[in-house]
């Protein structure tokens, strides 16, 4: 999962257009320092917000790059989170001084390609080796903006300890699972934590809930929300008896992707990522752990979503072929930092069929085989909704959880903040199409 970048008030004026060079691949250009300029060195700028236990990895990655590319150097600078997902990369173009490479969520994604920053990628990346779904998530009209590089699934976490003790198996529906977590908060420890702070993230984990149902946030054609119906209204419901009734907390000090509470005893259950299993194993290894997908409503379908940040190319940038070059390098062509970040410092899954192939020792031994045979097979890309669409889904899930709104009010106040914004939206399609 990715979290948002916040908009900042940017306009299309202000992005002004998209790069003529975007077109032009690698190969047709020959050698990137060719199009630039003869003799010329080039200095890219590239962007990320900064993750202490992540960085060394990819900094390890540039410093391979750098020195075996003396004529295009990679200046790589990392920003505090709040800083990055706020307004920093916003401000950066607003200024006409955005990075030539820079990492974008799925929340932040229409954003940038309705704006006309996001150059083209398609002539970098060999689609036949990635899985479909990833690659139409960064699509628009045949058109990729953006190169995915991770998949990380969402699961039920528990304390195999607790649920030993208390007797109670781990849930696989929402009766179960309101249930176990009834009998499971006790004292300082709650049965289950959900994300409660609005934002991506809350919505993130929230998908799996609604699209279980059989609902969704937006119909088909992106014109309206699809949230005025009863499989929402129950998603809705369901989270906010959760918190009312006590049983999951309305306050959290950090982000629930951080899998603290669970390996600390402060929860026996814990909505969270793939990404968890690799925190766990370095900051609780003597805590057993179980996984299983999130449960579903009787009747519903298992499904879960998979997030994941992808790397974005400035189209308004002086150095396109260059960016373009390092970009392919880094994700399909360097031989050790595609697994390096995939599964031998991480636990995340790539869309390169490949990566994951030579990552079958681990992805094949438990607990990441659960998530590879029984989690992601049932795995929807995080939806590429812009900021005013994640807000108004966090705004029906703040009404449910601390309000005391039915889910009905929740899901109808929800949908009609989203009619009003996409009555007059005119970008590209927030559903991709496979």
């Amino acid at each position: 999962m990715a979290k948002q970048v916040k908009n900042g008030g940017l306009t299309r004026r202000t992005f002004m257009v998209r790069s003529l060079a975007t077109g032009a691949s690698v190969a047709a250009l020959g050698s990137p320092l060719r199009a630039f300029g003869a003799g010329g060195k080039v200095t890219l700028q590239f962007w990320k917000f900064a993750a202490e236990n992540d960085d060394p990895v990819i900094r390890d990655a540039v410093k391979r790059w750098n020195d075996a590319h003396p004529d295009i150097q990679v200046n790589f600078q990392t920003f505090p989170p709040d800083q990055y997902h706020g307004t920093k990369l916003t401000t950066a173009f607003a200024a006409k001084r955005g990075p030539d490479i820079f990492w974008i969520s799925p929340g932040a994604f229409i954003n940038y390609v309705n704006n006309g920053v996001a150059a083209p990628v398609d002539d970098i990346v060999d689609k036949s080796a990635y899985n479909p779904a990833s690659i139409a998530a960064v699509s628009v009209r045949g058109k990729m903006y953006a190169l995915p590089f991770e998949m990380e699934p969402v699961a039920l976490y528990y304390r195999k300890d607790v649920l030993g003790k208390a007797g109670i198996q781990p849930p696989g529906t929402w009766d179960e699972l309101l249930a176990a977590a009834k009998e499971l908060t006790a004292g300082q420890q709650k049965g289950i934590v959900i994300e409660p702070a609005p934002g991506p993230y809350q919505n993130f984990t929230w998908y799996p809930f609604l699209w279980s149902a059989g609902g969704e946030v937006v119909d088909a054609t992106s014109r309206k929300s699809a949230l005025r119906s009863p499989q929402a209204a129950s998603a809705f419901d369901l989270w906010g008896k959760l918190v009312r009734q006590g049983y999951a907390p309305g306050r959290v000090p950090t982000l629930t992707a951080d899998s603290g509470p669970l390996g600390r005893g402060e929860t026996a259950m814990q909505v969270c990522g793939f990404w968890a299993i690799a925190q766990l194993k370095a900051n609780f290894p003597s805590v057993e752990y179980g996984i299983v997908r999130i449960p579903t409503p009787a009747g519903g379908k298992p499904v879960t979503v998979y997030g994941g940040w992808t790397q974005m190319i400035n189209a308004l940038g002086k150095a396109v072929p260059q960016a373009e070059a390092f970009t392919k390098w880094l994700w399909t062509e360097d031989k050790t930092f595609p697994q390096e970040w995939a599964c031998r410092h991480n636990s995340k899954f790539s869309p390169n069929n490949a990566i994951n192939e030579q990552c079958a020792d681990v992805f094949d031994t438990p607990p990441y085989s659960i998530f590879k045979n029984e989690i992601l097979p049932t795995a929807r890309a995080e939806p590429r909704y812009p900021d005013q669409v994640v807000k108004a889904v966090g705004d029906g899930l703040q009404a449910a959880m601390f309000s005391g709104k039915s889910g009905e009010e929740a899901a109808a106040l929800a949908a009609g903040k989203i009619d009003a914004y996409l009555s007059t939206y005119k970008g590209a399609p927030l559903n991709p199409s496979t």
